[in-house]
């Protein structure tokens, strides 16, 4: 038997490819998609930074921002391959973006297996238990700031498809 498929189009990269939608995900996952984007935007870093002022008491906002950067340093840097991730104001979710929320939604809760499974897919060796562990500090701050009205940090508007 044999097969003729189309030439193929240009892929996505892997861990880039659309998996859903950030209106689908809950405010935390949305939360942590959006730190995500903003940390490797470096134009977006004081927007991330004044969203947690603006939730929570100065000391503790700026201990969050310590513990996102320490976070995200050691899950950027020891990522299997690079971490894909969509424009910051994309309205699409990408699978690598898809499996940091889940990471983040389940240390935030404590769950450590869960987010250790989740680490694992995206980190190499050791590395994904550090970043659990960074990830359960910051939790408790990136629930508190993703339940807080008017932080600043706002979804992507329904119209925006920049990737």
């Amino acid at each position: 038997m044999r097969f003729d498929f189309p030439d193929p189009e240009p892929a996505t990269p892997r861990g880039g490819a659309p998996v859903g939608y950030l209106r689908e995900m809950s405010a935390l996952e949305q939360a942590a998609i959006l730190c995500l984007r903003g940390w490797c935007d470096s134009t977006a870093k004081g927007q991330i930074a004044n969203s947690f002022r603006l939730s929570m008491e100065p000391d503790a906002a700026e201990d969050a921002i310590a513990d996102l950067d320490a976070l995200m340093s050691t899950a950027v840097g020891a990522a299997r391959r690079p971490l894909m991730r969509h424009d910051l104001t994309c309205r699409c979710v990408g699978g690598d973006e898809c499996a940091f929320a889940q990471l983040m939604a389940a240390a935030a809760q404590q769950d450590r297996e869960e987010a250790t499974l989740f680490a694992c897919t995206l980190m190499r060796g050791p590395a994904a238990f550090e970043v659990v562990r960074l990830a359960g500090s910051f939790g408790p701050a990136l629930m508190r700031m993703a339940h807080t009205p008017a932080t600043g940090l706002s979804s992507p508007s329904p119209s925006a498809f920049k990737h």
